[in-house]
């Protein structure tokens, strides 16, 4: 475990990264997203960044929150509903006509739903968008922008998925990786986690330049539950005093996934320069191992605490070659629904 006073320490020293870094915070206008973007403008010189979520009064209110803890700071929102792709390939237009580099991608949307399978007009689930697809697209409209980053001071280039990196990775169902015919709630879980954590290590190795993190934040008290039906919203209100003592707070939260979003031990494959890494290493701590078991691959699965996580399933697919079957599958998704929004788009001009 690192200790919390370390994180807060090496948190404070992202200053030494100098001014204008440039970051997205997709799913920011709550919870975990909320609490780690204001640690980033709060610790941070002069820095640009991005809010990507559904509520306008919530993002309204975290910018004046954000003015007042760091006046040179400049956050911006772009509503969008993240269920969809059109959606997050919009907003990455519009962050491509304003942006030349991007420093780094923290992305914490998600919901916490009873609902079955509810696809969307681009014929996939909307969970599943929400927890896997909108985020390795996300990654993948903006590379060029986190390459640039890494070629221009101070070399600073980082993801940052936050779903639940070595506790909900297991076995894939290979004929029918997006559920479409074998769907539940269990199983996109188990999907989505397991190939969120397959696909750093496939980004990481195409990027060496720029670090690639999925993290698992623990049980945190936000408010998730806000999409439960009635009785389940009452049911958790009604245990949640029981639960308090197994929480983490949003502020340490916050503080714990910034530390993986630009600390040192969490180090790229080829760094380009002092400064690549992030803040550098705290006294006495080495770069981490990546999810390959190799230090500094470039590639991390971190637990709530900041230490590594592990995954025997992961090791096992390794072997067996799947993060190319994966890489396809979700490039070949991306392709599908490309063409299924032009005719969208197409029928819609008629």
């Amino acid at each position: 475990m690192v200790a919390l006073d370390v994180v807060h320490a090496s948190n404070s020293r992202l200053r030494e990264l100098g001014p204008g870094l440039v970051a997205l915070f997709v799913g920011g206008t709550s919870g975990i997203g909320e609490f780690t973007l204001k640690a980033f403008v709060q610790n941070t010189i002069s820095p640009k960044v991005y809010i990507v979520g559904r509520s306008a009064p919530a993002a309204e209110r975290i910018i004046e929150e954000c003015k007042a803890i760091n006046k040179d700071g400049n956050v911006e929102f772009l509503q969008a509903n993240v269920t969809e792709l059109s959606e997050v390939d919009r907003v990455c237009k519009e962050i491509e006509k304003k942006e030349s580099k991007i420093n780094l991608i923290v992305q914490t949307q998600g919901n916490l739903t009873l609902a079955g399978r509810l696809e969307s007009p681009e014929g996939i689930d909307r969970k599943f968008t929400l927890n896997f697809y909108s985020r390795m697209r996300f990654i993948e409209n903006l590379r060029p922008l986190l390459r640039t980053a890494t070629i221009t001071a101070p070399h600073f280039s980082r993801t940052l998925s936050v779903l639940s990196a070595g506790h909900g990775e297991g076995k894939l169902d290979f004929d029918d990786l997006e559920l479409k015919n074998n769907y539940s709630g269990v199983r996109c879980a188990t999907h989505t986690i397991t190939m969120n954590s397959i696909m750093i290590e496939e980004f990481a190795g195409r990027d060496p330049g720029t670090t690639f993190a999925h993290s698992y934040p623990s049980g945190v008290n936000t408010g998730i539950t806000r999409e439960l039906p009635v009785w389940a919203r009452a049911g958790f209100a009604l245990f949640k005093p029981l639960l308090l003592p197994f929480l983490v707070s949003v502020e340490e939260t916050g503080a714990r996934q910034l530390f993986i979003a630009t600390s040192g031990i969490y180090a790229p494959l080829k760094p380009a320069g002092l400064l690549a890494s992030g803040v550098p290493a705290p006294k006495g701590m080495e770069i981490m191992d990546g999810v390959d078991g190799k230090v500094g691959s470039g590639a991390y699965i971190v637990n709530w605490n900041d230490d590594i996580a592990t995954s025997k399933i992961l090791k096992e697919y390794r072997e067996k070659g799947v993060g190319k079957t994966v890489w396809e599958h979700t490039m070949g998704i991306f392709e599908r629904v490309e063409k299924v929004n032009k005719l969208r788009a197409e029928a819609y001009s008629k």
